[in-house]
């Protein structure tokens, strides 16, 4: 009686096992059928979007953002919330607190600002805090500078804001000009130029990118909080271990009931519109027995090229959208995910742009006002008033200097009243301050004006050195290198052409012969107490390189040379 009675509920419990095993089946079966008509008709209107250099579609419903990019090594971000009121306030605030720091030196942070202008745009760029450090280079180890840059650019109804912690002082003359190369971007608009496609804004070539670009985007769907999109983009990168080779690395160190829970449902190489890949498909059983589902695919880099980026898709569910919360399950069944795998792997795909036009780039020109410190790059030909200019001190060279875009700021010269004793001899004394010359934009002009030719100061030749007493004659002819440096008032090592290292002197490259004393660099110099409208000559102590060797002038020789 017992045996029947325990044959009975064994009957009971597998005949329940079955029926609620077939109730699964079939409530799943309906669930997969409702979600993918779920994706079909989510998928059924698809918008494209540019991410970096290329394009990607997703549900027109989808809720995309992009984060902040990087382009050689400058962090770009921007937003469509700021008013006029709050970028200006925004940009005062900005320099104060700059101003207010100290570099590592313990001197004024703030070393330049520079007002930025272009077709729509303004601007200003802030140049700070430098540092000094030391890298390895092979063998040796070089000390280097560095600066950091923060800039902010407003176009009308979008803020661009520009920030690199270390930079090469001379690489921000090109973050001037990639900041020129910035145009907005209208809402769902897919640009035609060539360039990298930030937030709002899109970063035309060419520019200076140092094949560094970088920028990922975000995407969620409503009603499905749980799965997230995510597109990166990122070149420079070296090469390294694809996706499935690094998968299966990471699978061997896991222990084995962990590898139990994941389960991959599909691991092959895949070209999406040319672009060569790996997919990797996986299905995750949880803790808490949730299941959720991660597809991934990735390009593979084989050169350094910003075409051809390390490009990285994933979609994701079962992710508990509270940060730190407990995977939930998937809202969408296995197969609804990969029907929308599929309509949105298959998309990615290079931005397709139209022939580059036969025009030069536009220049960045900079707003009258900027200001730049000596021995920074200039960034604007033109006129530019020197900041250590009074009444009783005048500057070498003038109080305004026509400077051109990429030469060194000078350090002025000051040229204060000479004494009674000095004007006597005929001497102008002169001094430089400790820290560098402030200089500031006060004119555009692109051409120098032209002042009746300078009388330069001459060398000794070997006939008028029978008069100088014999302890000062100069040596005989020596034998010097090509690059060789000589002295004022030293005797010229070699009969040939020789350039004054100092940039302001009017003397350029002149000939010199063997055994003749070198002479003084000549200035224009508007001297105190003078009331000629044209500047006086004075002559100062200065060095010279041999550049060519020449035993005597020839006309031929002064072409080249000018050439």
């Amino acid at each position: 009686m017992k045996r029947l009675g325990s044959r009975r509920v064994r009957w009971v419990c597998g005949v329940t096992a079955l029926a609620l095993a077939l109730a699964s089946f079939f409530a799943n079966s309906v669930q997969t059928v409702h979600d993918k008509q779920k994706v079909a008709k989510m998928t059924d209107k698809m918008k494209t979007v540019c991410v970096g250099r290329f394009l990607i579609d997703l549900p027109a419903a989808a809720e995309v953002t992009i984060g902040r990019g990087a382009i050689g090594g400058i962090d770009l971000s921007s937003t469509m919330h700021e008013s006029e009121e709050e970028f200006a306030s925004r940009v005062q605030k900005t320099e104060t607190d700059i101003a207010g720091t100290l570099n590592e030196d313990s001197r004024e942070s703030l070393e330049s600002v520079r007002q930025l202008s272009g077709e729509a745009a303004k601007g200003t760029l802030f140049v700070h805090n430098r540092r000094r450090s030391k890298l390895h280079r092979g063998d040796h180890i070089v000390s280097v500078e560095n600066v950091a840059v923060h800039s902010v650019l407003r176009f009308p109804g979008l803020s661009v804001t520009g920030n690199a912690d270390w930079l090469d002082p001379d690489y921000v003359d090109d973050v001037v000009r990639l900041l020129g190369r910035i145009r907005p971007l209208h809402p769902h608009e897919i640009p035609k130029e060539r360039g990298f496609c930030l937030a709002d804004a899109l970063v035309r070539d060419p520019y200076e990118h140092r094949n560094s670009e970088s920028v990922v985007m975000f995407a969620g769907l409503p009603g499905h909080p749980d799965v997230n999109i995510v597109l990166s983009s990122m070149s420079g990168s070296s090469p390294a271990p694809g996706l499935l080779q690094r998968n299966a690395a990471a699978a061997a160190r896991e222990p084995v009931f962990v590898q139990m829970a994941f389960t991959n449902l599909r691991e092959q190489a895949r070209a999406v519109n040319g672009l060569q890949g790996e997919e990797l498909v996986t299905r995750i059983r949880e803790s808490n027995f949730t299941t959720g589902y991660s597809f991934q695919w990735e390009a593979q880099v084989e050169r350094e090229d910003v075409l051809a980026p390390l490009l990285t898709l994933e979609l994701e569910s079962g992710t508990n959208p509270v940060t730190g919360g407990k995977p939930v399950q998937s809202t969408l069944s296995e197969e609804a995910m990969f029907d929308l795998w599929e309509q949105i792997a298959s998309s990615i795909r290079l931005r397709p742009t139209e022939p580059d036009k036969a025009t030069l780039p536009e220049p960045v020109t900079m707003a009258l006002g900027t200001g730049a410190y000596a021995w920074d790059i200039c960034p604007q030909t033109g006129w530019w008033q020197c900041g250590d200019s009074s009444p009783a001190t005048g500057i070498l060279g003038g109080e305004r200097q026509f400077l051109k875009q990429g030469q060194r700021m000078p350090q002025a010269l000051l040229l204060p009243q000479p004494t009674m004793w000095q004007r006597l001899r005929g001497v102008q004394p002169s001094y430089e301050n400790r820290h560098p010359t402030l200089w500031t934009l006060v004119d555009k002009r692109n051409s120098v004006r032209v002042s009746t030719p300078a009388v330069l100061e001459q060398a000794i030749s070997g006939f008028e050195l029978l008069t100088i007493p014999a302890s000062d004659t100069p040596t005989a002819h020596i034998e010097a290198p090509i690059g060789s440096v000589a002295k004022t008032g030293t005797a010229c090592p070699a009969s040939g052409w020789w350039r004054c290292e100092d940039s302001h002197a009017l003397d350029g490259t002149r000939w010199f012969a063997a055994g003749s004393l070198l002479p003084a660099a000549t200035f224009r110099a508007q001297l105190h107490g003078r009331v000629n409208t044209h500047p006086e000559l004075i002559h100062r102590r200065s060095a010279w390189q041999l550049i060519r060797y020449a035993d005597n002038p020839s006309h031929a020789d002064t072409d080249r040379l000018e050439t």
